[in-house]
């Protein structure tokens, strides 16, 4: 059995992707390994809902990374996560090309994320930030799939 040293979780704060974290962070305590909650800010994000947009006196920038950072110290505090390191990227690019850039910058073995879909599977394999890391990534890649409407 492959030992993983550092397992990286990509979080975009879905109910999925909590699910995805609070699974990582009990592999991360089976192999004793290091974990990394990592969130990719889009510079210009069109979908969020209005409390996670600064107001207009604070920079968007800085509003967001901070957002970002409480948020996913909530998470690592729901899903026990320890001393581990939550990462905030702010970024034009997509998710997916950021997340497997992280990857090969950090020594990370095993990318935990999570998949929503109505067909399991079967919507992993469309094209979503998922399939994206799926196809790209240089190391193991688990998936959580979050089945809705069952």
């Amino acid at each position: 059995m492959h030992h993983y040293h550092h397992i990286l979780v990509p979080i975009d704060f879905s109910e999925t992707s909590e699910l995805a974290a609070a699974q990582a962070a009990y592999i991360a305590r089976c192999f004793d390994s290091r974990m990394t909650l990592l969130h990719v800010v889009e510079h210009y994000p069109e979908h969020l809902p209005h409390y996670r947009m600064s107001e207009e006196d604070l920079d968007p920038e800085q509003f967001l990374s901070n957002r970002a950072r409480k948020d996913l110290q909530a998470l690592a505090e729901r899903i026990d996560f320890g001393d581990g390191r939550l990462d905030v990227i702010l970024s034009t690019r997509s998710a997916k090309s950021e997340i497997v850039k992280y990857v090969e910058g950090h020594e990370v073995d095993l990318i935990i994320l999570g998949a929503r879909g109505r067909h399991g599977l079967a919507e992993l394999l469309g094209g979503s930030t998922a399939t994206g890391v799926v196809r790209a990534s240089p190391c193991d890649v688990l998936t959580v799939v979050h089945r809705t409407g069952q």
